[in-house]
This record gives C-alpha cells, sequence and structure tokens, in this order.
C-alpha cells in the first residue's frame, strides 16, 4: 500500500514535502542529547553550520569560528581537553630566586661600563658560588651577604661602593687580599691544575695571604678594581692584586684552572709591565 501512495506522490508533485510526509507518517529527525558525549559539549544551532561543532569525547576542532568558553580554549564536553595554547601556568609560582641570583642581578645593574665588577651574569653567579653566603647585615666580612649591601648602596654612588660589591672586598667587605686568596683556595688547587708546569697554586690560605701583603704597591696601578676594558688603568695586566683578582675569576667562570690561575699566581700578565 505505501508503494501505491509513494507513485502517488510523485506522480501528482505535491506542492510540498510536508504532505507525503505526513501520508508516509515520517516524523522529523530528531538527536537525542543522551547519545552525544562530553555532557553538555553539544553545539547548538543548524546542521552543517561551518562555526559550530559538536564536541564529541571533548575535544573540539572546526573550520568555523569556534565557541570559545571562559578560559578561551575551545568549547569541548566536561571530560574532555580544555585545550592547552596560550594556556597560564594558574597557581604555578616562580621559583625563588638563589642568593646568588639575587645578589647578581643587584651588582650588575648598579655597577656598570668602568666601575662594572663581573663580565657577564654566569661569571658573577660561579664567583658567588665560591664565596662564604655569611649572614644579613654582614659588614666587614667576606661574604656574600656583605657584598648585596655594597651593591645595594651602588645604585646611587658606584664610585664609592662597587669596588666593595664585586669580587675583592675593599677593606668594606674583607681585605682584597682576603677576598682573593679565599677565591684561589676554591679554585686553584693541586687537582684542578694537575700537569701545569708552572706555579698554579697555594700550599694554604695563609700562604696565599702572605704573599699577596708583599704585592709592591706601583702609582700606576688601578685604584680600584674593573672587569670592564674600558676602565683605566686596567685589572687586566700589572703586578697587583687587580690583575690577579681577575684572573681567577676568569678561570672559575670559564672552568679553565690550568689556563688562568698561572696568571692569578702572579704570572704573565700579572707582572711589573
Amino acid at each position: 500500500m505505501s508503494k501505491i501512495i509513494r507513485l502517488f506522490c510523485l506522480l501528482l508533485v505535491l506542492p510540498t514535502l510536508g504532505a507525503c510526509s505526513q501520508l508516509l507518517d515520517i516524523e522529523n529527525a530528531h538527536v537525542d542529547s543522551s547519545l552525544l558525549g562530553g555532557g553538555g559539549g553539544t553545539s547548538e544551532g543548524s546542521a552543517g553550520s561551518a562555526g559550530s561543532a559538536t564536541s564529541m569525547g571533548g575535544t573540539s576542532s572546526n573550520a568555523g569560528d569556534g565557541a570559545m568558553n571562559q578560559g578561551g580554549a575551545l568549547a569541548g564536553g566536561a571530560g574532555g581537553s580544555a585545550g592547552t595554547s596560550g594556556s597560564p601556568n594558574i597557581g604555578g609560582a616562580s621559583p625563588a630566586a638563589t642568593p646568588c641570583q639575587s645578589y647578581c642581578d643587584i651588582v650588575m645593574a648598579n655597577c656598570k661600563d668602568k666601575y662594572e665588577q663581573y663580565r657577564t651574569v654566569e661569571q658573577c653567579i660561579e664567583v658567588c658560588k665560591r664565596l662564604p653566603p655569611g649572614n644579613t647585615g654582614d659588614e666587614n666580612v667576606n661574604s656574600v651577604a656583605c657584598r648585596v649591601r655594597q651593591a645595594t648602596y651602588a645604585d646611587s654612588e658606584p664610585f664609592v661602593y662597587c669596588k666593595s660589591a664585586g669580587p675583592l672586598g675593599a677593606g668594606k667587605c674583607g681585605s682584597n687580599c682576603v677576598s682573593y686568596c679565599s677565591l684561589m683556595q676554591a679554585e686553584c688547587t693541586a687537582q684542578s691544575t694537575a700537569g701545569n708546569l708552572e706555579l698554579s697554586y697555594f700550599d694554604s690560605e695563609q700562604s696565599c695571604l702572605d704573599a699577596c701583603d708583599q704585592i709592591p704597591v706601583h702609582t700606576t696601578d688601578p685604584t680600584q678594581y674593573s672587569s670592564s676594558a674600558t676602565a683605566m688603568p686596567s685589572s687586566f695586566v700589572g703586578n697587583n692584586v687587580y690583575c690577579r683578582a681577575y684572573h681567577v675569576a676568569a678561570g672559575i667562570e670559564q672552568d679553565t684552572p690550568t689556563e688562568h690561575c698561572p696568571h692569578a699566581m702572579g704570572g704573565d700578565p700579572c707582572i711589573d709591565q
């Protein structure tokens, strides 16, 4: 019987298909939302619209203007992917800076040009690791904490405070010889310079201090330490504690004690010019 009705509809070309639908008892298509994955993730609107997408399993991928959820990710099912592109690390606090990182941030910012104390941040960090950490408020102590104070003051008066904020103490964070010898003991040892034919290390810190005290003073020597090539007189050359400090710091930064420790001991170029 249904075949006869279909033939009848086609022959008469009914003006609307609705009549045939009624005759054939065909109901409008209905999508059962309970059959779709990712509850709450269905997109409303006309089927086939370029800007809408149904989230199957929680992930959404469409060529149109996909709906955005409150976090800015493509809308998906409750159990689906929220999208990772550009998402901030909510609740993930940045790790706290180490004492050496904090110190180097300050001294690199406040001691520049001819008052520069370290060639690079990496050099500062490595030298700092070999200095005693000390305690907050240290004064006249060879420590990182003492140098932090001096570096902070250098913000307004670099010509006064930078010289005691770097690898040498300049009498405010220990004497220059104390600072220099503590770095020598940390970097230039029998083990680290094994194979060198030149004198490359001191047997003890006291022997270093004794040798440092014997360094002659020249009127042409720098009056304070600087790692900058623009500073004159230069800390790179000459028979003085500044040249020796420069080369032990370079050896620490580059991890080349066999090369720089002989210079830091008083060899060329740390000789009378």
